[in-house]
């Protein structure tokens, strides 16, 4: 890694370099290509298992086929050990104003994430006559054997233009913040779609290097469905961008100073995680200008601008 960016993402010298070995498989060759590719996936799981000495991380893959019938009994509590999905919230990016209507509005893009030992799964199923759905969070075992499901909310049909699908109401919040850091504003996206729409970090033991539901259009269920199942998995983030009346954040009778972006997961901790201290990420930002004429400051966070 050149010294630069070892320097600016602060990667001590000893893990600088990093070593991979690559199987090459001709697709042709019938037997042999899924012996040798199924040798490679062995070495690929014991080196990623390696990386985390003592922690049970869940070798479960998850199918994105929904599930027939909703849990017959369920768990009070999420099981106190073995793997769990761990969400983090990426510092807001994209950030700049709009004007629409004589209003002012912040627009920015926000990332959640999951770091943890296991896939996040949330399979919704859908109350009778309704366009609502209980969701409940799946639990697998270092083996990949499910060891139960407990309820986390619920899931809600939105018809509007652009969504067209079913939305997990308890992943999470955006925030604008004051200078204090008490809530100024909300914004109304309230319910979310889960996809891997983005790779964070691929160096996550187990991580999916090639998830299946990676787009909003095809991974959250038609309006006929009775269940819907939705996933993010180990390495992988869902991104919003947030440039819509409503979901951005209305400034317009704000008066000019700092505020902070907060992006929140699982706000309501409806979801169990490894750890929940990480569930939020600051963004600071400053407004000025005059009524008429709204400027905004984004300082850069850890090299990124804007």
């Amino acid at each position: 890694m050149s010294s630069k960016y070892q320097q600016l993402f602060g990667i001590p010298a000893d893990q600088a370099t990093v070593h991979v070995s690559v199987t090459v498989v001709d697709a042709d060759m019938d037997g042999k290509a899924a012996a040798v590719a199924g040798k490679a996936a062995v070495a690929d799981k014991s080196v990623k298992r390696s990386a985390r000495d003592g922690e049970q991380v869940s070798d479960y893959v998850p199918s994105l086929r929904a599930p027939a019938k909703r849990p017959t009994s369920t768990l009070k509590a999420a099981p106190a050990a073995g793997p769990k999905p761990d969400l983090r919230s990426l510092p807001a990016w994209g950030i700049a104003l709009s004007q629409e209507d004589d209003k002012w509005y912040v627009n920015f893009g926000a990332t959640v994430w999951n770091a943890g030992t296991s896939p996040l799964l949330v399979d919704g199923f859908r109350r009778s006559g309704t366009e609502l759905m209980d969701a409940y969070q799946y639990f697998f075992d270092a083996k990949g054997n499910q060891v139960g499901s407990k309820q986390a909310g619920t899931m809600e049909w939105d018809d509007r233009v652009g969504h067209k699908h079913w939305h997990f109401t308890d992943f999470a919040q955006y925030n604008l913040l004051d200078s204090s850091q008490k809530l100024a504003v909300r914004s109304g996206k309230e319910a979310f779609c889960l996809a891997n729409t983005d790779t964070v970090d691929l160096t996550v033991p187990n991580a999916k290097w090639r998830p299946e539901n990676t787009s909003l259009e095809t991974s959250c269920g038609a309006n006929t469905v009775v269940a819907v199942r939705e996933v993010l998995d180990i390495g992988n983030g869902d991104t919003y961008s947030q440039d819509r009346p409503g979901q951005s954040f209305e400034i317009t009778d704000l008066p000019n100073g700092i505020y902070y972006v907060q992006v929140l997961a699982n706000p309501a901790n409806k979801l169990a995680e490894l750890s929940t201290t990480n569930n939020a990420s600051l963004r600071k930002i400053v407004l000025g200008g005059a009524p008429s004429e709204r400027t905004l400051e984004v300082p850069p966070v850890n090299g990124i601008e804007g």
